[in-house]
Protein backbone atom coordinates (compact mmCIF):
# COMPACT_ATOMS: atom_id res chain seq x y z
CA UNK A 1 0.00 0.00 0.00
CA UNK A 2 1.30 3.73 -0.85
CA UNK A 3 0.82 6.89 -2.82
CA UNK A 4 -0.58 5.70 -6.22
CA UNK A 5 1.71 6.36 -8.75
CA UNK A 6 3.07 4.33 -11.61
CA UNK A 7 4.94 0.94 -11.26
CA UNK A 8 3.62 -0.10 -7.70
CA UNK A 9 1.90 -3.54 -9.62
CA UNK A 10 5.72 -4.32 -11.42
CA UNK A 11 7.44 -3.29 -8.33
CA UNK A 12 6.19 -6.77 -6.47
CA UNK A 13 4.74 -8.76 -9.42
CA UNK A 14 7.96 -8.19 -10.76
CA UNK A 15 10.06 -9.92 -8.03
CA UNK A 16 7.22 -12.61 -7.60
CA UNK A 17 7.93 -13.92 -10.93
CA UNK A 18 11.90 -13.62 -11.07
CA UNK A 19 11.85 -15.88 -8.76
CA UNK A 20 9.01 -18.22 -9.86
CA UNK A 21 6.53 -17.47 -7.04
CA UNK A 22 3.04 -17.51 -8.81
CA UNK A 23 0.47 -15.15 -8.04
CA UNK A 24 -3.32 -16.68 -7.62
CA UNK A 25 -5.37 -14.02 -7.06
CA UNK A 26 -5.15 -10.51 -6.68
CA UNK A 27 -7.26 -7.34 -5.76
CA UNK A 28 -6.97 -3.52 -6.03
CA UNK A 29 -8.11 -0.38 -4.78
CA UNK A 30 -7.60 3.24 -4.06
CA UNK A 31 -8.78 3.61 -0.91
CA UNK A 32 -8.76 6.63 1.31
CA UNK A 33 -8.93 9.41 -2.15
CA UNK A 34 -4.89 9.00 -2.56
CA UNK A 35 -3.58 5.68 -1.27
CA UNK A 36 -3.26 2.46 -3.49
CA UNK A 37 -3.85 -0.86 -2.23
CA UNK A 38 -3.43 -4.25 -4.06
CA UNK A 39 -3.88 -7.93 -1.81
CA UNK A 40 -2.21 -10.85 -3.62
CA UNK A 41 -2.46 -14.42 -2.70
CA UNK A 42 1.19 -16.06 -3.70
CA UNK A 43 1.79 -19.80 -4.13
CA UNK A 44 5.72 -20.21 -2.71
CA UNK A 45 6.07 -23.56 -2.85
CA UNK A 46 8.22 -24.06 -6.63
CA UNK A 47 10.04 -21.00 -5.64
CA UNK A 48 13.73 -20.69 -5.90
CA UNK A 49 14.23 -18.81 -2.77
CA UNK A 50 13.57 -19.16 0.99
CA UNK A 51 10.28 -18.02 1.65
CA UNK A 52 11.99 -15.64 4.49
CA UNK A 53 14.81 -14.23 1.26
CA UNK A 54 11.40 -13.89 -1.33
CA UNK A 55 9.85 -11.41 1.70
CA UNK A 56 13.20 -9.19 2.29
CA UNK A 57 13.91 -8.95 -0.75
CA UNK A 58 10.11 -7.68 -1.79
CA UNK A 59 10.85 -5.17 1.16
CA UNK A 60 13.53 -3.56 -0.32
CA UNK A 61 11.84 -3.01 -3.99
CA UNK A 62 8.56 -1.69 -1.94
CA UNK A 63 10.63 0.28 -0.28
CA UNK A 64 12.75 2.10 -3.06
CA UNK A 65 9.14 3.58 -4.07
CA UNK A 66 7.38 4.25 -0.90
CA UNK A 67 5.34 1.63 -0.55
CA UNK A 68 3.88 -0.36 3.05
CA UNK A 69 4.03 -4.01 3.00
CA UNK A 70 2.87 -6.82 5.15
CA UNK A 71 3.43 -10.80 3.96
CA UNK A 72 1.25 -13.29 5.85
CA UNK A 73 0.56 -17.28 5.31
CA UNK A 74 -3.16 -17.67 4.29
CA UNK A 75 -4.22 -18.97 7.90
CA UNK A 76 -2.80 -16.18 9.67
CA UNK A 77 -4.57 -13.71 7.35
CA UNK A 78 -7.78 -15.12 7.47
CA UNK A 79 -7.93 -14.95 11.02
CA UNK A 80 -9.65 -11.65 12.51
CA UNK A 81 -7.64 -9.32 14.28
CA UNK A 82 -8.76 -8.37 17.60
CA UNK A 83 -6.01 -6.83 19.71
CA UNK A 84 -3.54 -4.37 18.17
CA UNK A 85 -0.51 -2.71 20.63
CA UNK A 86 1.77 0.08 20.21
CA UNK A 87 5.37 0.83 20.97
CA UNK A 88 5.13 4.42 22.31
CA UNK A 89 8.21 6.51 21.86
CA UNK A 90 8.89 7.26 18.23
CA UNK A 91 5.99 5.04 17.32
CA UNK A 92 2.45 6.71 18.45
CA UNK A 93 4.79 9.84 19.69
CA UNK A 94 7.38 11.84 18.00
CA UNK A 95 9.83 11.72 20.51
CA UNK A 96 11.85 9.60 22.68
CA UNK A 97 10.77 10.62 26.08
CA UNK A 98 14.05 9.32 28.03
CA UNK A 99 16.02 11.79 25.67
CA UNK A 100 13.77 14.54 26.46
CA UNK A 101 14.23 14.10 30.20
CA UNK A 102 18.00 13.54 29.54
CA UNK A 103 18.21 17.28 27.80
CA UNK A 104 16.53 18.46 31.14
CA UNK A 105 19.54 17.16 33.05
CA UNK A 106 21.82 18.26 30.77
CA UNK A 107 23.08 14.45 30.06
CA UNK A 108 21.74 14.50 26.55
CA UNK A 109 24.48 13.34 24.88
CA UNK A 110 25.32 10.43 27.17
CA UNK A 111 21.54 9.11 27.35
CA UNK A 112 20.93 9.52 23.38
CA UNK A 113 24.09 7.17 22.72
CA UNK A 114 22.85 4.60 25.00
CA UNK A 115 19.27 4.24 23.65
CA UNK A 116 20.88 4.33 19.96
CA UNK A 117 22.73 0.92 20.89
CA UNK A 118 19.56 -0.41 22.92
CA UNK A 119 16.96 0.60 19.98
CA UNK A 120 19.61 -0.95 17.15
CA UNK A 121 19.91 -4.62 19.53
CA UNK A 122 23.41 -3.60 20.70
CA UNK A 123 22.97 -3.53 24.25
CA UNK A 124 20.61 -5.31 26.48
CA UNK A 125 17.36 -3.35 26.78
CA UNK A 126 17.51 -3.46 30.54
CA UNK A 127 20.88 -2.46 31.64
CA UNK A 128 20.34 0.55 28.90
CA UNK A 129 17.14 1.57 30.96
CA UNK A 130 18.75 1.58 34.40
CA UNK A 131 21.92 3.71 32.79
CA UNK A 132 19.77 5.97 31.47
CA UNK A 133 17.72 6.75 34.41
CA UNK A 134 20.52 6.98 36.37
CA UNK A 135 21.68 9.84 34.57
CA UNK A 136 18.58 11.25 35.34
CA UNK A 137 19.24 11.60 39.29
CA UNK A 138 18.49 14.82 40.52
CA UNK A 139 15.94 15.97 38.01
CA UNK A 140 13.15 17.97 39.77
CA UNK A 141 9.88 15.81 39.35
CA UNK A 142 8.30 19.65 37.91
CA UNK A 143 10.46 18.96 34.62
CA UNK A 144 8.47 15.57 33.83
CA UNK A 145 4.96 18.00 33.64
CA UNK A 146 7.08 20.33 31.38
CA UNK A 147 8.04 17.25 29.06
CA UNK A 148 4.43 15.50 29.44
CA UNK A 149 2.94 18.76 28.13
CA UNK A 150 5.30 19.32 24.83
CA UNK A 151 4.59 15.63 23.60
CA UNK A 152 3.51 15.54 20.24
CA UNK A 153 1.28 12.57 19.00
CA UNK A 154 2.67 11.25 15.74
CA UNK A 155 0.27 12.40 12.74
CA UNK A 156 -3.03 10.74 12.17
CA UNK A 157 -2.32 8.54 15.36
CA UNK A 158 -5.75 9.78 16.75
CA UNK A 159 -7.64 8.89 13.98
CA UNK A 160 -6.21 5.76 13.51
CA UNK A 161 -7.04 4.50 16.91
CA UNK A 162 -10.54 6.16 16.16
CA UNK A 163 -10.93 3.97 13.23
CA UNK A 164 -9.44 0.58 14.29
CA UNK A 165 -11.83 1.10 17.96
CA UNK A 166 -14.99 1.43 15.33
CA UNK A 167 -13.40 -1.73 13.58
CA UNK A 168 -13.53 -3.97 16.81
CA UNK A 169 -9.76 -3.75 17.90
CA UNK A 170 -8.68 -3.70 21.55
CA UNK A 171 -5.88 -1.22 21.72
CA UNK A 172 -3.05 -0.69 23.93
CA UNK A 173 0.48 0.63 24.36
CA UNK A 174 3.11 -1.68 26.09
CA UNK A 175 6.48 0.64 26.57
CA UNK A 176 9.81 0.28 28.04
CA UNK A 177 9.22 4.07 28.67
CA UNK A 178 7.12 6.00 31.77
CA UNK A 179 3.98 6.20 32.81
CA UNK A 180 4.04 10.19 33.48
CA UNK A 181 3.68 10.11 29.80
CA UNK A 182 2.11 6.87 28.94
CA UNK A 183 -1.03 7.04 30.77
CA UNK A 184 -1.78 10.55 29.32
CA UNK A 185 -1.02 9.40 25.61
CA UNK A 186 -3.31 6.27 26.39
CA UNK A 187 -6.19 8.64 27.46
CA UNK A 188 -5.67 11.39 24.54
CA UNK A 189 -6.19 8.68 22.02
CA UNK A 190 -8.42 6.14 23.91
CA UNK A 191 -6.22 3.32 24.45
CA UNK A 192 -7.78 0.14 26.74
CA UNK A 193 -4.43 -0.73 27.94
CA UNK A 194 -1.52 0.38 29.11
CA UNK A 195 1.53 -0.92 30.23
CA UNK A 196 4.58 1.04 31.22
CA UNK A 197 7.11 1.63 34.28
CA UNK A 198 7.28 4.24 36.67
CA UNK A 199 10.30 6.52 37.53
CA UNK A 200 10.92 6.97 41.60
CA UNK A 201 11.62 10.30 43.30
CA UNK A 202 12.11 11.34 47.17
CA UNK A 203 11.62 15.49 47.75
CA UNK A 204 10.34 16.30 44.78
CA UNK A 205 13.64 14.90 42.67
CA UNK A 206 13.94 12.11 40.82
CA UNK A 207 16.19 8.85 42.28
CA UNK A 208 17.80 7.87 39.41
CA UNK A 209 15.69 4.44 39.86
CA UNK A 210 13.04 2.88 37.62
CA UNK A 211 10.41 0.23 38.67
CA UNK A 212 7.48 -1.94 37.02
CA UNK A 213 7.70 -5.16 34.88
CA UNK A 214 8.12 -3.45 31.41
CA UNK A 215 12.03 -4.29 31.28
CA UNK A 216 12.71 -6.06 28.42
CA UNK A 217 11.27 -7.45 25.30
CA UNK A 218 9.53 -10.76 26.58
CA UNK A 219 8.02 -7.88 29.01
CA UNK A 220 6.17 -6.73 26.16
CA UNK A 221 4.92 -9.95 24.87
CA UNK A 222 3.95 -10.48 28.45
CA UNK A 223 1.45 -6.99 28.39
CA UNK A 224 0.35 -8.69 25.21
CA UNK A 225 -0.78 -12.41 26.31
CA UNK A 226 -2.24 -10.70 29.19
CA UNK A 227 -4.32 -8.51 26.98
CA UNK A 228 -5.25 -11.76 24.34
CA UNK A 229 -6.20 -13.99 27.59
CA UNK A 230 -8.51 -11.51 29.34
CA UNK A 231 -10.40 -11.14 25.63
CA UNK A 232 -10.13 -14.82 25.16
CA UNK A 233 -7.91 -14.73 21.93
CA UNK A 234 -4.41 -16.46 20.99
CA UNK A 235 -1.78 -14.42 19.87
CA UNK A 236 -2.54 -15.08 16.12
CA UNK A 237 -5.31 -12.65 16.63
CA UNK A 238 -2.98 -9.66 17.74
CA UNK A 239 -0.98 -7.29 16.17
CA UNK A 240 2.32 -5.52 17.22
CA UNK A 241 3.94 -2.17 15.90
CA UNK A 242 7.14 -0.97 17.31
CA UNK A 243 10.28 0.50 15.58
CA UNK A 244 12.77 -1.08 17.75
CA UNK A 245 15.26 -3.76 18.51
CA UNK A 246 12.85 -4.16 21.88
CA UNK A 247 9.94 -4.30 19.73
CA UNK A 248 11.51 -7.21 17.78
CA UNK A 249 10.05 -10.12 19.88
CA UNK A 250 7.11 -9.32 20.48
CA UNK A 251 6.57 -8.27 16.30
CA UNK A 252 7.44 -11.71 15.31
CA UNK A 253 5.39 -13.17 18.12
CA UNK A 254 1.97 -12.00 17.43
CA UNK A 255 -0.33 -12.71 14.45
CA UNK A 256 1.07 -9.95 12.38
CA UNK A 257 3.95 -7.74 13.51
CA UNK A 258 4.78 -4.53 11.87
CA UNK A 259 7.73 -1.92 11.71
CA UNK A 260 7.00 1.59 11.68
CA UNK A 261 9.63 4.04 11.43
CA UNK A 262 11.49 1.12 11.77
CA UNK A 263 15.70 0.95 12.87
CA UNK A 264 17.49 -1.43 10.33
CA UNK A 265 17.30 -4.73 12.92
CA UNK A 266 13.51 -4.21 12.45
CA UNK A 267 13.34 -3.52 8.93
CA UNK A 268 15.20 -6.74 7.83
CA UNK A 269 12.95 -8.86 10.23
CA UNK A 270 9.30 -7.39 10.43
CA UNK A 271 6.88 -9.08 8.33
CA UNK A 272 5.24 -5.99 7.19
CA UNK A 273 6.59 -2.90 7.03
CA UNK A 274 5.52 0.91 6.69
CA UNK A 275 7.82 2.89 4.48
CA UNK A 276 6.09 5.71 4.87
CA UNK A 277 4.96 8.30 7.32
CA UNK A 278 0.82 7.88 6.64
CA UNK A 279 0.93 5.49 9.85
CA UNK A 280 -3.21 4.82 7.85
CA UNK A 281 -1.36 2.92 5.79
CA UNK A 282 -1.86 0.61 8.91
CA UNK A 283 -5.38 0.28 8.10
CA UNK A 284 -4.82 -1.66 4.63
CA UNK A 285 -1.89 -4.04 6.12
CA UNK A 286 -4.38 -5.19 8.83
CA UNK A 287 -7.52 -5.38 6.56
CA UNK A 288 -9.66 -3.08 7.83
CA UNK A 289 -10.98 -2.13 4.27
CA UNK A 290 -13.30 -3.99 1.98
CA UNK A 291 -10.09 -5.77 -0.11
CA UNK A 292 -9.88 -8.54 2.25
CA UNK A 293 -13.37 -9.44 2.90
CA UNK A 294 -13.27 -9.66 -1.07
CA UNK A 295 -10.45 -11.58 -1.37
CA UNK A 296 -11.00 -13.98 0.95
CA UNK A 297 -14.04 -15.27 -1.09
CA UNK A 298 -11.98 -16.32 -3.65
CA UNK A 299 -9.07 -17.85 -1.43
Amino acid sequence: MGKDRPGIVAAVSGVLARFHANILKTRAATVFNDLFAMVMVVETRYATIGKAELINILKRSCDGIGLALAAENCESYKCGKKVIVFDLDGTLIDQEVIEELAKAAGVGDEVKRITKLAMEGKMNFLEALKERVSLLRGLPVSKLDEIKDSIVITPGVVDLIRQLKSSGFVVGIVTGGFDFVAEHVGRMIGADYVFSNRLLSKDGVLTGEVEGEMTGPEAKLGAIRKIAQELGVGLESCVAVGDGANDLFMIESVGLGVGFKAKLVVREKAPALINTDDIRVLLALIGCINLKDDILKRI
